[in-house]
């Protein structure tokens, strides 16, 4: 097993068993246990094990790996609304402590249409790609995540 394989399985053991809050708890800890990793390397790691940082509920967050189950279905039980602001940006609101890992799945597919998001605690704002029409993105957000679909507020539709 490699030293990259070695510290994965160490950092996906401990945010399963701990209560890690920031990298430094995960560099520190790691270095406990005589592994070496560099910021770079771990923020790299993070990102493809698909770990997020969820609300504890008193201000503070942990970082979790969501579950396979719970990753295919983030969608649906935790996104609130998706509404179009302007003609390149659709804000997404979340259940609080959910938008970076919304965010996470929303990049994981790098979708065409969208140049990047920017996630607060339940808000995410995505910004559309010059040249995508609403009703392209918003086709493209239903075809890769069917559960937004009843989630979407069009508000032409409300005035």
């Amino acid at each position: 097993m490699s030293n990259k394989k070695n510290r994965i399985v160490l950092l996906r053991q401990m945010i399963e068993t701990e209560e890690i809050r920031s990298q430094k708890d995960i560099l520190n800890r790691m270095k406990e246990q005589g592994v070496e990793v560099t910021q770079a390397s771990l923020s790299r790691y993070l990102k493809e094990m698909n770990a997020v940082r969820v609300s504890d509920g008193e201000g503070g967050y942990f970082y979790k790996l969501p579950a396979g189950a719970i990753r295919a279905d983030i969608m649906s039980s935790q996104v609130e609304a998706v509404e179009f602001a302007g003609t390149n940006m659709v804000v997404v609101k979340t259940q609080a402590g959910y938008a970076n890992a919304v965010s996470v799945q929303i990049d994981a597919k790098r979708l065409p249409v969208i140049a990047g998001t920017v996630s607060g605690d339940d808000t995410i704002l995505i910004i559309i790609r010059d040249g995508f029409s609403r009703t392209e993105v918003e086709k493209v957000l239903i075809q890769e995540f069917p559960s937004l679909k009843d989630k979407i507020i069009n508000v032409h539709h409300l005035q």
